[in-house]
């Protein structure tokens, strides 16, 4: 069969070969013949165009020669007459000029000038004759100069002509350029064609045709260094600048006059004859693909009949044959005694039996006993009374194997009356066993269905009524199995949620799981849980159907809210965190204003009162504030102390905040208690169109209420100074850990007798110096370091530096004890006697060497600790004095019970003591007051001698202040007790 199909293929692939070498040979023959008549066409009006230009040329330089004698013989005269009579010249010339001009009427003036183009006979010269009168505007063998065209009042062109009349006169003269124009009108040059004269500068004289629209424009032309000489230039093919067309051309200049004609034919013209050659050779061409392509299309559908018809009959046989294999199928007859039975070759290789034939008796001894007396009554049944065989049995073959088939069969009429029965023998044991494993599959599938702990259903997408349910569903829902089969799945879901329902069916493609969301769904008593549903579709039945797998997860969506609920809340409040709010306001954007309030003291409560009442306090101030937030915007809590309350922008923000500031000055109530907190506020405000977050504006913020805290006010609001204080104060809280050892220094001022103004102590005062030889004032870092805990360090060094300073004193021979400052911090959270007692023994110092300052409000913070304190440093042999007396607490049932040694009067009750009655009488009442407590009294602040002879006569004892010495290093304060003493 495939040498039949090489055989039918060859004449064809002939033919092929065949056509397209005539194809090929008639298209180049048909292209040399047009390629040929191009150049031809294009040879042709090369030379057409050169003869134009040629033509053209010779009656220009004919027409210019005559000009220029004429100019000659008036320029002669016209010399004479200026030599002979120079006064009557230009009179005599203007007749000349007259009658010249009545014979050549081209020309529109004649008029003798200067050097300078200055006219000297009637007429206008040209002042712009010194400019073009040079060599490179006249001819090789010529002494005419041409001038750039000019265009007059009357809007004509002229040509102005220039002949050097002698060494300082010219007659110039105006040829019209219609003159010119007149020589190249009615050339025949085609539609597209042109002929022009152009001068050495580019300058069109005249052009036919479109004269008015080039005439006197200047255009870069090509070849213009070839003008002052006679050629003849083949130019070939250009594209005009002029008109932008595209010429086949031909450029003549003159030797004598720098002009050039420029003549062209226009390419389209040119070829205008040509194209239909063209096209004709084209249409040929296709006209032959043409038929050659009909031809073969006519011829290999011819082949191709052929070739299907031997393939048909080819492949006929071996489908039969692969048909027969593949369904396990053979033929097979009965005589007509049914004595013997046949069968086709298929048989053989299906059932692996060697013969083609057997008696019908040795057949039904190969069939499986429990089928073979079934198959026997069919068979005589079919035979006699002309019925039809349809049964399945099985077979066993040799070795025991057994085989299941299905015989079909019926009597048929044959030649000369015989009948005989024929049918097929079909091997079905594949159907039968993949039958066998889809029931088992069934079975399984309902043991699975049936006993999942997980609650499973089918329902028809259509009506949405459940097809089946499995005992698991039953369990969870509360409806028996009959109940679900007489529902639809709408009746376990509420209302709301059936349109979503019939969306998840719709969306479902077969055979993937779809739509596992969490859903409510309704049990039989009412009672609502959540579901997460996993739907698909499957076949089931025979029909379309939906699986829905119900997975109860009440239990954990409940614990993913509580945990969800625990992210952005505070547990003990019920408010927002600080995360979740900036979350928020950054989602929602725009304009607002945050409050951070600040309540030092509720962790107190806490720890003091227990934790049971320190709840009940955060939560009722929780509850106060919740209900500002509900108001005004969104509040939430900054665990242990702080509130964040940010008031949105459509609320007027001043009387949120002015209600936020009575709100939380107002005191906490409890059963048996009462709460009075100091609160700071700090606000800052986000605008429309800040770039910045919600945590940034939160921190702002509470950069403010720290600057609150730090002023005493209660409300304070953002700016970039507060940044830039705080900045400050962590840059010293930086400085401090190493300036502690390197950069403090101790001042001292003297304490003296009030009476004689002799030094009875010193005072250590902290100074820190900078590099620039300022100080930072002690109120700017005090503070920090107790804020920060250094204090404990920096007090340690000053009590140390102040035990060097009164070994110092003692070894110059000053015995003057130093009284050093003391913050309530390093008071009440270090051993201050130990420290004391280590710097004394360090130094080698006395007893009463060093004397503490302590001040009221210090004192009272708990007073059962100070006195203790205290009690253990008179002990050792340290004075106490306490500071400002009179400015703090003043209880006089604590003080009376403390270990003190000396009081120290306020230096605002000492301004003006002299001459202030209201200060007198309380400087007589604090001095009466300590004098009968048995204490020494200093007064601060003593600045003039009045009030230093005032305290003298009311009995104070010492005083301190700039009338006796300002602070100063130990060295000069030395110094100055030793001038002291020897000027005494």
């Amino acid at each position: 069969m495939p040498a039949m199909n090489r055989a039918l293929a060859r004449p064809l692939r002939t033919l092929v070969w065949l056509g397209v070498g005539l194809g090929v040979l008639l298209a180049v023959g048909l292209a040399i013949m047009l390629v040929n008549d191009y150049q031809r066409r294009h040879e042709a009006a090369q030379r057409q165009s050169t003869a134009i230009s040629a033509g053209t040329q010779r009656l220009l330089r004919l027409e210019l020669r005559n000009l220029e004698r004429a100019m000659r013989g008036i320029a002669a005269d016209g010399a004479q007459l200026f030599e002979r009579v120079p006064n009557q010249a230009p009179d005599l010339l203007d007749e000349s000029v007259r009658g010249v001009l009545q014979r050549h009427q081209e020309l529109d003036s004649i008029v003798v000038v200067d050097e300078f183009g200055r006219a000297l006979t009637s007429g206008s010269g040209d002042l712009y004759l010194p400019l073009w009168a040079v060599d490179s505007n006249r001819g090789q063998h010529s002494q005419l100069y041409l001038g750039p065209p000019q265009q007059m009042p009357d809007q004509r062109w002229v040509l102005p002509l220039a002949l050097r009349m002698g060494d300082n006169r010219w007659l110039l003269s105006r040829l019209h350029t219609a003159e010119l124009q007149a020589i190249i009108n009615g050339l025949d040059v085609g539609r597209d064609g042109v002929i022009s004269i152009t001068d050495g500068g580019g300058y069109m004289l005249a052009r036919s045709p479109d004269r008015a629209a080039a005439v006197g424009k200047r255009f870069g032309l090509k070849h213009r260094d070839r003008l002052g000489r006679d050629a003849v230039v083949p130019l070939g093919v250009e594209y005009s600048p002029v008109d932008h067309v595209e010429r086949i051309a031909t450029l003549t200049t003159l030797g004598d006059y720098p002009l050039g004609v420029y003549a062209g034919l226009g390419r389209r013209d040119v070829l205008a004859a040509w194209w239909p050659y063209v096209y004709a050779s084209l249409g040929l061409v296709l006209l032959y693909v043409g038929a050659f392509a009909l031809v073969y299309v006519s011829l290999g559908r011819a082949t191709r009949r052929q070739h299907a018809m031997s393939e048909e009959l080819r492949t006929g046989h071996a489908e039969l044959h692969m048909a027969h294999q593949i369904a396990q199928i053979c033929t097979w007859t009965v005589d007509e005694d049914a004595s013997l039975l046949h069968w086709s070759p298929m048989a053989r290789q299906i059932f692996n039996i060697p013969i083609d034939s057997l008696p019908v008796a040795d057949f039904f001894n190969r069939v499986h006993r429990e089928d073979v007396q079934r198959l026997q009554d069919a068979f005589h049944v079919a035979f006699a009374n002309n019925g039809v065989l349809d049964e399945m049995f099985r077979l066993v073959l040799p070795g025991g194997k057994v085989r299941w088939l299905s015989a079909r069969g019926q009597q048929v009429g044959v030649a000369e009356g015989e009948r005989r029965m024929i049918g097929a023998l079909t091997d079905v044991s594949d159907r039968i066993e993949i039958l066998a494993r889809a029931q088992q599959a069934e079975r399984q599938f309902r043991l699975l269905f049936d006993r999942n702990p997980a609650p499973f259903w089918v329902f028809d997408p259509d009506t949405l009524r459940f097809l089946e349910v499995n005992e698991a569903a039953v369990q969870q829902y509360g409806y028996s199995r009959e109940d679900f089969l007489s529902m639809s799945i709408l009746d376990i879901r509420p209302r709301e949620g059936w349109d979503e329902i019939r969306q998840a069916i719709a969306n479902a493609g077969p055979g993937e799981t779809h739509d596992a969301q969490v859903r409510l769904h309704r049990r039989k008593d009412g009672t609502v849980f959540e579901v997460r549903a996993h739907l698909a579709r499957l076949d089931f039945d025979g029909r379309q159907a939906c699986l829905v797998l119900a997975e109860d997860v009440s239990e954990r969506v409940a614990y993913e809210r509580d945990l969800a609920y625990h992210a952005t809340h505070n547990v003990a409040t019920g408010l927002l965190n600080t995360r979740a709010l900036a979350a928020q306001l950054d989602e929602e954007g725009g304009s607002y204003t945050i409050a951070y309030v600040q309540f030092r003291g509720l962790q107190l409560v806490a720890d003091t009162l227990g934790r049971e009442v320190g709840d009940v306090v955060l939560q009722a101030m929780a509850k106060r504030l919740g209900g500002l937030g509900t108001r005004y915007g969104l509040l939430a809590f900054q665990p242990a102390e702080d509130f964040i309350f940010a008031i949105r922008d459509d609320h007027e923000r001043q009387s949120a905040l002015d209600t936020l500031v009575q709100t939380v000055s107002e005191p906490v109530r409890g059963q048996d208690w009462l709460h009075q907190f100091e609160p700071r506020i700090g606000v800052a405000v986000k605008f429309e169109g800040d770039v910045i977050s919600a945590e940034q504006v939160i921190g702002m913020a509470a950069q403010a209420a720290h600057a609150a805290r730090d002023e005493g006010s209660v409300i304070a609001w953002y700016d970039s100074t507060v940044s830039s204080r705080l900045a400050e104060r962590l840059r010293l809280a930086g400085r401090i850990h190493t300036a502690i050892d390197s950069e403090f220094q101790l001042y001292f001022q003297p304490i003296c007798h009030a009476a004689d103004g002799t030094p009875a102590s010193l005072e250590a005062l902290l100074r820190w110096p900078q590099a620039d030889g300022s100080f930072i004032p002690p109120g700017e870092f005090i503070q920090l370091c107790e804020d920060t805990g250094l204090i404990l360090a920096l007090g340690r060094w000053v009590i140390r530096e102040a035990a060097r300073a009164q070994r110092q004193l003692v070894d110059a021979g000053w015995d003057l004890p130093i009284a050093v400052n003391v913050s309530a911090v390093q008071f009440f959270n270090s051993d201050l006697v130990a420290e004391f007692n280590r710097a004394c023994q360090e130094f080698n110092l006395a007893r009463g060497a060093l004397h503490v300052e302590l001040t009221e409000s210090s004192l009272m913070r708990k007073p059962a600790q100070a006195k203790q304190t205290m009690q253990r440093l008179h002990e050792q042999g340290i004075c106490i004095s306490l500071d400002d007396f009179g400015t703090g607490y003043s209880n006089m049932s604590y003080l009376q019970h403390l270990p003190l040694d000396i009081l120290k009067i306020d230096r605002s009750f000492v301004a003006d003591v002299e001459i202030n009655p209201r200060n007198a009488s309380i400087c007589r009442a604090l001095l009466s007051l300590g004098h009968s407590m048995g204490l020494t009294i200093i007064a601060e602040g003593v600045e003039t001698p009045g009030q230093q002879q005032w305290l003298a006569a009311h009995g104070c004892d010492q005083v301190q202040g700039f009338l006796l010495g300002r602070p100063a290093p130990l060295a000069d304060v030395i110094g100055r007790l030793e001038t002291e003493a020897e000027a005494t």
